[in-house]
């Protein structure tokens, strides 16, 4: 793992208004996490997980705080910058697969590609192949998501995810709508994709899914509350006062 931080958010805050009622989702939020880094971030429904992963993954702003991706302040960006940085830095696997259905396994890995500039049609082509061998789902390739079961979708959601070779992996809640079996083969598969250094930062609501990360990161009323390195199934934990 690399000493340098992939991520640094100094002061996020995140509040919602509509009408005159305010939100705080995130209060304050101050987190590091190196290149090469599997973390966790778990913590009860409302607690701001999802929103702490959004704004990590250029897909909402924060209220104030900065935002370093990789060294460069991100916090300012507008949209269409956020977009292009998002698409060829950041993969994101979703509970729900978020796949388009009447697209193929290989057509669902090649459209987010297409967006990308710097690569010709053969790059696309052999990226999507390496994806999906990588996954195991090489022999799906010609398949609609209706004709995968859940644990098929997701490895195509995998796949999706890493095909442009994304400095970061965002997980949300990615076995919430698998069964054991299959949560179990997800989750090897991105314990493989980490041990590859792949940077990963992943929601869970599942305490036996979080502790197989390096860090396990919580948060309690949109604020971190604890941070807890993890090594040989042993916490060695720092507290964080509020």
């Amino acid at each position: 793992m690399s000493e340098t931080n992939l991520i640094e958010l100094k002061g996020v805050s995140k509040i919602y208004s509509i009408d005159t009622l305010e939100t705080h989702a995130l209060r304050n939020i101050n987190l590091k996490i190196k290149k090469g880094e599997f973390v966790s971030i778990a913590g009860a429904s409302g607690c701001g997980k999802s929103t702490l992963l959004s704004i990590i993954g250029l897909l909402d702003v924060a209220s104030s705080g900065q935002y370093f991706l990789a060294g460069h302040d991100v916090s300012s960006l507008d949209r269409d910058e956020r977009a292009r940085l998002r698409n060829k830095e950041i993969g994101f696997v979703f509970q729900s697969f978020n796949l388009i259905s009447d697209l193929t396994v290989y057509e669902n890995i090649e459209l987010p590609l297409t967006y990308r500039t710097d690569l010709t049609d053969k790059q696309i082509k052999d990226i999507v192949l390496q994806s999906l061998e990588t996954v195991d789902m090489s022999s799906r390739k010609n398949h609609f998501p209706s004709q995968l079961s859940g644990g098929q979708q997701q490895r195509v959601a995998v796949a999706r995810a890493i095909g442009g070779k994304p400095s970061m992996i965002l997980a949300d809640e990615p076995c919430g709508n698998l069964d054991s079996k299959n949560a179990e083969s997800v989750m090897r598969l991105l314990e493989k994709l980490h041990e590859e250094g792949t940077t990963i930062c992943m929601v869970t609501h599942d305490p036996k899914s979080a502790k197989r990360a390096d860090r396990y990161v919580e948060l309690f009323d949109g604020q971190i509350v604890l941070d807890q390195f993890i090594a040989a199934n042993t916490l060695a934990s720092q507290a964080i006062t509020l």
